[in-house]
Formats: structure tokens, sequence, C-alpha cells
């Protein structure tokens, strides 16, 4: 739909006309008083549809990422691996990772904190990448085994959140501030859990808050299903 300076000033009556006398796009912009983006959606084929579907992708975005996003084969991230330190940078530095600037860094709760440090928690005595360590359950930080009594190695762990044995180098793996707060990197705020679980936590504060969201959950499901 055109807008009223639009109609006002015929930018599209004239930008069609002055395009007919074989003016450029450059010359066509400085004549009308307009930019050379405007001239383009009236004369490039589909880029009004292609405006028209932007503008519905950003004032339906759920209903967008319902229809055509959410579930696309395409849009599925392929499995891949990445080095354990990595994975405990995402912790350190907060949602940024390594490019949080100086300020973002002075609002971190525990500075000193090294990345090895948060590993040991899950693979006490964990020193270097290499290091075949075996895990510790993250809620009782006893050693961890198989259903046949093999123990877990690095680097495999224990999700914290669903129990299952995972690979923690996988990129369906996320470290986890166990307290919701990012700028609280404690060794003891540090966790392995899956992305989806992690999902399912992101915006609470505890464990406590988590629980009591899932039994309404849980209790709708089984009501209706």
């Amino acid at each position: 739909m055109r807008n009223n300076l639009s109609i006002k000033k015929q930018i599209k009556e004239n930008v069609f006309r002055l395009r007919g006398n074989g003016l450029s796009y450059r010359q066509i912009a400085a004549q009308i008083g307009c930019s050379k983006g405007s001239i383009n959606y009236h004369l490039s084929e589909g880029a009004a549809e292609k405006v028209k579907s932007r503008l519905g992708r950003k004032e339906w975005r759920k209903l967008w990422r319902f229809c055509y996003e959410n579930g696309r084969e395409d849009n599925k991230q392929p499995y891949k691996e990445s080095l354990l330190r990595k994975k405990g940078r995402a912790f350190l530095y907060g949602r940024k990772g390594k490019r949080m600037t100086r300020k973002d860094r002075m609002g971190l709760k525990h500075k000193t904190t090294k990345i090895f440090e948060c590993l040991d928690r899950v693979w006490p005595g964990m020193k270097k990448e290499k290091d075949v360590v075996q895990a510790v359950n993250q809620w009782t930080g006893k050693l961890d085994y198989y259903n046949d009594g093999t123990p877990i190695m690095t680097p495999f762990a224990r999700c914290k959140l669903t129990d299952e044995i995972i690979n923690v180098k996988g990129n369906d793996v996320q470290v986890d501030h166990v307290n919701g707060d990012r700028t609280d990197n404690s060794v003891d705020n540090f966790s392995f859990v899956k992305d989806w679980a992690n999902a399912m936590k992101s915006d609470v504060k505890s464990y406590d808050e988590l629980e009591k969201r899932l039994e309404t959950v849980l209790k709708t499901i089984r009501k209706y299903k």
C-alpha cells in the first residue's frame, strides 16, 4: 500500500515516465528526490512482493516461523563438534562470548575463573584438552558409569537436566548457568545440558521455578490428552 507522500509526489507514475524516457536510476532519483531503492521497488520484478514478505515476517514473526521456518530440513544445523575449552568460553564470557568488550567483562561476577576450573567440575583432574578423565554426576559429584558399569569418560557426561549420557563436544549440548544469571560465571554455576532442555530453562532463575512450570505443563497435558 502506498503512503500519502508517495501519492502526493506521484513517485510511482514519475518513476515509470522518466524510466521510459531513458533516464538512469541515479538521474531519476536526483530528479524526483527519492532513493534508488524506491525506484528499484517500482521497476524491478518481484521487488514489491519481497518487501511485503519481509513486512509480514516482521509483523507476524511467530506465525511466520510456525508456517515457514521451524522444522524445515534446510533450517536445521548439521551436527558438528567443538573443543571443550570453546564450550567453556561460552560460560565464562556470557552471551557475547569472546566478543565481549572490556566494559562487559567488568560486569562479570568472577573475573578470575578459568576454563579448566569449570571443566574440572565435570571431569575432576582435567588439565588440558586431550586428557581422558572419568566424568562425575553433575548432581552428586560422584564418579559416573554407564548402565553396564563402564566408566563415563571425556568427552561424555550425564546431562544435568535429562540424565542422558551426552557427547559434550556436540553442538546439541550447551553450557548452562544454573541460576540463570549469565554474569555469574562461578564454577558452582557451571553445567552441561542438552540444547532443547536448556531452551525450556532459558528464562527461569532456579530449578525450583523450572519444576513448577513443568508440573503445570504436565498437568495440562494429562488433563486433555
